[in-house]
């Protein structure tokens, strides 16, 4: 991880990402286990033409054992503003996202489910296609037709939508 952390900061340095970037990348890496050391590093990945250029952290989605245990912790952890919510779920807004948490379906554990890039001119059924030439072994996935998502080198679930999706 530590390596990954360097290689935030030396992009973040070269003014490659911004420092709002840096944090969010920073937040990730620390939510992820870091069990292989086969992962691509943040800086070889960097080096070659990216498949999107990425925006936003559009949302990030958690799944609980309680919803509106977990809705109290948030508030008062953060302040954040409720942007939906029902009996199953609860969405906070961001500044330029949310954070949502679900109850997951049945035989689903609760933690962290994924995260979601915001696209600019995001179109599904392009994305899908686009990432299933470039990065097959990431397996890619259609859902619903709109969702298209990802697993990147240590399993963690990465979704893509516009940068509007939601807001």
């Amino acid at each position: 991880m530590a390596t990954e952390m360097e290689d935030l900061v030396a992009l973040y340095d070269r003014h490659a990402i911004t420092r709002r970037q840096l944090l969010q990348g920073l937040v990730l890496l620390m939510m992820q286990p870091h069990t292989r050391h086969d992962a691509i590093s943040v800086s070889s990945a960097a080096v070659s033409e990216p498949v999107f250029r990425a925006h936003t952290i559009n949302h990030v989605t958690l799944m609980t054992s309680n919803v509106a245990r977990s809705k109290a912790f948030y508030q008062t952890l953060t302040g954040l503003p409720i942007r939906d919510e029902g009996n199953d779920f609860c969405e906070f807004r961001l500044d330029s996202g949310f954070l949502g948490i679900y109850e997951p379906d049945p035989g689903q554990a609760a933690g962290f489910n994924h995260f979601c890039f915001g696209i600019e001119n995001y179109d599904a059924q392009r994305a899908f296609a686009a990432l299933k030439a470039s990065v097959p072994q990431a397996n890619p996935t259609l859902e619903g037709g709109t969702q298209v998502y990802v697993h990147d080198p240590d399993g963690v679930r990465v979704q893509f939508a516009d940068v509007s999706y939601k807001r």
